[in-house]
């Protein structure tokens, strides 16, 4: 729902509520976290990409995902953000 969640609170007849964004963010080697949770998310995913014709199991390459990720933003000093959590609350 994320961005969608102002829209109805108000809809709902609900007071304005307080909307908060978050993501795990980390540089180069401090970038562990966020890329396991990628990596998980992708794992999730697979078998849709897959469906879709996105993407392989072999192409995706799981078993090395993480590692070569990681290896990735080390080399390149990256600052590597995580998905967006939205959360939304108020009081009646």
């Amino acid at each position: 729902m994320g961005s969608k969640l102002l829209a109805t609170f108000l809809t709902a007849g609900l007071p304005t509520p307080t909307v908060r964004v978050e993501a795990l963010s980390g540089k180069g080697a401090a970038s562990a976290d966020v890329l396991l949770r990628a990596r998980n998310l992708t794992r999730s995913l697979l078998p849709e990409m897959e469906r879709r014709g996105v993407a392989t199991r072999a192409e995706v390459g799981l078993d090395t995902l993480l590692e070569r990720m990681h290896a990735e933003a080390v080399a390149a000093d990256s600052v590597v953000v995580g998905h967006l959590e939205v959360g939304a609350w108020c009081r009646v």
